[in-house]
């Protein structure tokens, strides 16, 4: 048996021995190779290596044999050999530290995600024995593409476990929205457009559609494992369907399962489920890609901000003037009849966070200089407006954010609006969202929050006043 001292030590002699590199595998992600002394080590600690990598890894051939790990499985899996993993006590409390320091303070009661580990699981239900809640709602989607599941195991993950997507009716704080597969062949900045969108003259096509572009790769074992899990019935959420001729790609292999199961995945079943997909950087109006959203009942969050401070200079470098057609073309979409959801993906909130976003969504400009978290200018900087007439009501936006935002996660019965019957979710700004000059919505400051009636943010300066 080897205890935690010998095991520390011996990942210490790995660690001297490797060689860390910088190396263009897809994206030119973080690698580290290992020299033939640091591989015999892994494979004492780790004997499945080989199959979990290669079951991970992109754009390179055997990763596993090879020696070569890149950034996701880095995270994933180097992690639990380099420390010594917390119990769910501690990552149920750690949870509740970031949500009470990052998430309340933005105004979130309610998220959607993917679940990477099966400690958060684990920790999630620890703090719904010991505590009877969360301290916040989570619609979960189980991730595949970042377990530590040997590549015969990940192949049948979804289909075996049978099809689980619920509602916040099964649990107010935990419920499974679905299934995804997040970076596994995909980079949420680099779409998959191929002839939905013309490379601009002067630039190499092949640099541009089969090196810049990244499609779905359905040979990928997690890819593969997803499709058996819509064969079975459950619904994709949260993959990254960047770019319009992705999103056409996941429908015709939808319309292969339909045909194939036409009595369990009838048109009533597929637009039931509400399939989901990420951030949405490259979405356009294709007419045939809006048709399948439409016919299919898909919902599409959009990063509005991602989009406009990321892919611009890709429209201005790699494609002809259409591509600003593509850059979160939110009220077309909306006017075409798309279910369009508000998303803001931040590492780190504060309570201006969706503010900001909401005042891309209406305003649609970006900062100009670094370190805004793709969001607007600050107040009296200079920003750049992209695409002005894609700029909606901040009403319509609000209701994104909101409404939207809770029918894509099964919850419109209880949140998303507040109504009798369903839970006291919401905020207290410093100023009238819904009055006041448009660009000042960047102005916004969450200054409390209540969650199911329980007030679980309050800015130190504000006293609430009863009338």
């Amino acid at each position: 048996m080897v205890t935690l001292k010998q095991l520390m030590t011996k990942v210490f002699l790995v660690l001297f021995s490797m060689l860390i590199l910088c190396v263009p595998v897809q994206a030119a992600h973080r690698v580290l190779l290992f020299n033939n002394f640091a591989m015999d080590k892994i494979l004492e600690m780790w004997p499945d290596y080989e199959e979990s990598v290669n079951n991970q890894a992109r754009g390179m051939e055997n990763a596993g044999q090879r020696g070569a790990i890149n950034q996701a499985p880095l995270r994933s899996h180097l992690n639990q050999l380099l420390r010594e993993q917390p119990t769910p006590e501690q990552y149920g409390d750690g949870f509740k530290k970031l949500i009470a320091d990052n998430f309340h303070p933005a105004g979130r009661t309610t998220f959607g995600s993917r679940v990477n580990t099966a400690a958060q699981v684990s920790a999630y239900h620890y703090l719904l024995r010991r505590d009877n809640k969360l301290p916040i709602r989570h619609a979960m989607a189980l991730d595949l593409a970042r377990q530590a599941i040997p590549e015969a195991a990940a192949a049948g993950f979804y289909e075996h476990r049978g099809a689980l997507w619920e509602t916040i009716e099964y649990n107010p704080w935990l419920w499974t929205s679905g299934m995804t597969s997040e970076g596994d062949w995909d980079a949420p900045n680099r779409g998959c457009m191929q002839g939905d969108l013309a490379v601009k003259a002067g630039v190499e096509v092949r640099q541009v559609k089969e090196v810049l572009e990244i499609c779905p790769d359905f040979n990928a074992p997690s890819v593969q494992a997803l499709m058996r899990g819509v064969r079975s019935g459950w619904r994709w959420v949260g993959v990254h369907g960047v770019g319009t001729h992705a999103i056409r790609i996941f429908v015709q292999k939808l319309e292969e399962h339909m045909k194939a199961r036409p009595k369990f995945l009838t048109m009533d079943y597929v637009r039931n489920a509400r399939y989901g997909f990420a951030h949405g950087t490259m979405i356009g109006p294709v007419p045939d890609v809006v048709e399948s959203m439409k016919k299919y009942n898909l919902y599409i969050p959009i990063d509005a901000a991602r989009s406009l401070a990321i892919e611009t200079d890709n429209c201005r470098q790699n494609y002809v003037e259409d591509c600003f057609n593509f850059l979160a073309p939110v009220k077309t979409m909306l006017d075409l009849g798309v279910k369009i959801v508000g998303e803001a993906e931040v590492v780190s909130t504060n309570p201006e966070t969706y503010f900001n976003r909401l005042d891309v969504y209406v305003n649609r400009e970006i900062a100009n200089a670094e370190g805004h978290d793709y969001g607007p200018p600050e107040h009296g900087e200079e920003g750049t407006v992209i695409v002005a007439d894609e700029g909606i009501d901040r009403v319509v936006a609000l209701k994104l954010f909101t409404h939207r935002s809770s029918e894509f996660l099964y919850a419109e019965e209880k949140i998303g609006s507040l109504e009798v019957g369903k839970f006291a979710d919401f905020i207290v700004s410093d100023r009238p969202y819904l009055s006041g000059p448009d660009l000042e919505i960047r102005d916004n400051k969450v200054v409390m929050t209540v969650q199911a009636g329980e007030t679980v943010y309050q800015d130190p300066e504000y006293t609430p006043t009863v009338k």
